[in-house]
């Protein structure tokens, strides 16, 4: 398995994935212009054996257009959106969390709010 991302700051060094990185934050980018918003994504793609066309690049940023024009799946919070996905991966949650610094910061991050007493 292999996972990239970057912070709010950017990136200094070329994706260690590639292209396929590229692609989808392109496609990702070009949404957010359209919707005149900032956000932070997370694509989780499996690759399996068969899979032998070279279209990686292609494939991901047609996929992830693809899937940005639908309507969205709406959550409660981000443990049940994981939830919702890994219903449609067939890697186990752990080797996604071991292999995406990005997943393993919503994951596990508090926020502020959690040290709020309500009264």
């Amino acid at each position: 398995m292999m996972g990239d991302y970057e912070g709010y700051h950017g990136r200094t060094t070329y994706a260690s994935i590639g292209g396929c990185y590229y692609a989808c934050r392109l496609a990702v980018a070009e949404h957010l212009i359209r919707e005149r918003k900032q956000s932070a994504a997370l694509v989780l793609r499996e690759i399996h054996p068969g899979y032998i066309l070279p279209v990686g690049v292609w494939n991901v940023r047609e996929s992830v257009r693809a899937a940005l024009s639908e309507s969205p799946a709406r959550f409660d919070n981000f443990h049940s959106a994981l939830d919702f996905a890994m219903t449609h991966l067939s890697i186990p949650r752990k080797a996604w969390l071991q292999s995406s610094q990005m997943l393993r910061e919503a994951f596990f991050q508090r926020r502020i709010s959690n040290y709020f007493r309500a009264e």
